[in-house]
Formats: C-alpha cells, sequence, structure tokens
C-alpha cells in the first residue's frame, strides 16, 4: 500500500488542498464552540450587500422617527408653559377653578419641571413665579377649603 505524496507538490499546492479540505468540512460539520460556517458569513455578506440600500433608508427613518419625537416632547412642553401661564393668570384675574383642574395643573408643572431639566438648552424661567403663585393659591383653597 502507498500513500499520497506530498512531496511532489509545492507547499503552496498543498496549503490550497488544505483549506479547501477544511472549508469543505466546515460547510458540513460546524466544530463546537468555534461555530465556524462560511455558509452563513458568506450569506450575511451577501444579503448586506444586496440589501444596503434598504438598511441605509431604515437607518435614516429611525433617526427621522427619534427626531419627531423630539420635536413632540419639545411642544408638549410648549403646551405645557402656555398652560400654567393661562391658568395663573386665570386665577390673578380672580377666576375660581376646581381641586381637580389645580391637580391638573400641578401635573403639568411637574412635567414641564422634569423636561427643562432633561433639556436645559430648553427656554424656561418664564413660569417660576407663576408655578409658585399657583402653588400659594392651592395651598390657601386648601386650607381655607374654597376650591370651586
Amino acid at each position: 500500500m502507498e500513500f499520497y505524496n506530498f512531496a511532489s507538490h509545492t507547499l503552496g499546492e498543498v496549503i490550497a488542498w488544505i483549506a479547501g479540505a477544511v472549508i469543505v468540512l466546515s460547510g458540513i460539520v460546524q466544530i463546537s464552540p468555534i461555530k465556524l460556517n462560511p455558509w452563513s458569513w458568506l450569506a450575511t455578506k451577501i444579503g448586506r450587500a444586496i440589501n444596503a440600500e434598504v438598511i441605509a433608508k431604515v437607518g435614516k427613518l429611525e433617526d427621522d422617527i427619534e427626531a419627531m419625537h423630539a420635536g413632540m416632547d419639545e411642544k408638549a412642553a410648549r403646551d405645557a408653559r402656555s398652560d400654567i401661564l393661562r391658568f395663573g393668570d386665570e386665577l390673578r384675574l380672580g377666576i375660581k377653578h376646581s381641586k381637580e383642574a389645580f391637580d391638573n395643573i400641578l401635573v403639568a408643572i411637574n412635567e414641564y419641571d422634569e423636561y427643562c431639566r432633561e433639556h436645559p438648552k430648553f427656554k424656561n424661567r418664564m413660569t417660576d413665579i407663576t408655578k409658585r403663585y399657583i402653588e400659594d393659591i392651592y395651598d390657601k383653597c386648601l386650607r381655607e377649603n374654597t376650591f370651586l
């Protein structure tokens, strides 16, 4: 019985044969725990190449949605600021409010303050005096039971 004579081949040919055998075997058998599977790697690369435009558009869409949410949050903060200032003006004009209306505006004040803390570049300080005034009137109404 005669063995295959590797000596008749160059080193490059032998390495090419071994590399080919490893690729073929790895496609058939996955080695645990290394999980070497060139076919799934190749399929992933081809899939990303084919879908590169779609992947880029999805990324842009995610950025646009994030920007839209940020804009909606800022609009909600501006609306809360308007509600706070309007409520304070109504109190100064002598308009009475129910305890529930006070509770709702106090929630708006808390949400507005939280937004301002999280977004230091947002223009604030417009409601500070009005917030204190609303809280003072609320305390007075609680003590005297004079809600609407």
